[in-house]
């Protein structure tokens, strides 16, 4: 029991801390009185501009558009398109086309969620240090069709470098880390596997295969708990799907495996009694 709580302590003690800082609430112009900004379609305009920040006072190279976008009745593939300007380097944008999440299309109907538009400046020289930062920030919306678009609480973030904005604020850690950390996961359980068939079909290393498999077993319990929090506490389909398929392999196979150890090991030993009496 004392094993098991360690673990769960370092595994919270690991957790990353996203230390998303505010840098200004932005304005919207033409906002109700509520502080949202309406937007519908325009036949022959489908793109239109919502924002332009000059001089954002971005320090860092990732930063963030973030707000809440509601919408109904959008015909076709309609998205957020953030251009960041940087002077003599040029323009580059970042535009909401993904098929789900923060950076998800404008297409059909919605009720509030988050969108965020992330931007990740590069000096594109590595004999250059500098951080490129930006000289104006412009935020458009395109709508090919009909279709109606109210935004609010738009706000500008940076972050430190290797952060991802696309994070969900009190997501544990980004979905591709998640996924990595199953196929990590996945790997390791088949190395070991491997290993000790090769030991305990020898009659070799009994302490350190009941103790590994012990140790498994423990790590399996502590990331299927930590997938049924992951998955009660809302988290991201990649983070607690992860977490549980890990805990359900190990604690299921590993566990029925290390009732059978025992067994395999005290065979071995009576196969070298019968020869040595042979």
């Amino acid at each position: 029991m004392k094993t098991l709580n360690y673990i769960l302590l370092v595994l919270f003690l690991a957790l990353p801390v996203q230390a998303e800082e505010l840098l200004r609430p932005v304005t919207l112009s033409s906002a109700t009185d509520d502080g949202t900004l309406r937007v519908s379609a325009q036949a022959g305009q489908p793109q239109q501009l919502l924002i332009e920040l000059n001089e954002p006072g971005i320090s860092s190279s990732v930063y963030a558009l973030k707000g809440m976008i509601r919408y109904e009745g959008v015909v076709g593939d309609g998205y957020l398109h953030l251009d960041n300007h940087f002077g003599d380097r040029g323009t580059y944008f970042t535009k909401s086309l993904a098929a789900s999440g923060p950076l998800k299309k404008i297409s059909g109907s919605s009720d509030w969620r988050t969108f965020v538009l992330p931007f990740y400046a590069s000096s594109g020289d590595e004999a250059d240090d500098a951080t490129p930062t930006p000289e104006k920030l412009s935020l458009s919306i395109y709508l090919p069709g009909d279709g109606t678009v109210t935004i609010r609480d738009v706000g500008l973030y940076q972050y430190t470098a290797g952060e991802d904005p696309l994070q969900a604020v009190g997501q544990w850690i980004s979905s591709s880390s998640a996924i990595l950390i199953g196929a990590i996961g996945g790997s390791l359980i088949g190395v070991w596997g491997g290993l000790i068939a090769y030991l305990t079909s020898r009659g070799k290393a009994r302490g350190f295969v009941l103790n590994s498999a012990n140790l498994l077993i423990a790590l399996g319990a502590v990331s299927l708990v930590a997938g049924i929090v992951a998955l009660a506490s809302a988290q991201p389909y990649a983070v607690y799907y992860s977490l549980l398929l890990i805990g359900i392999i190990v604690v299921a196979v590993v566990g029925s495996l290390r009732r059978r150890l025992p067994e395999r090991y005290e065979a071995m030993e009576l196969q070298k009694m019968k020869a040595m009496d042979a």
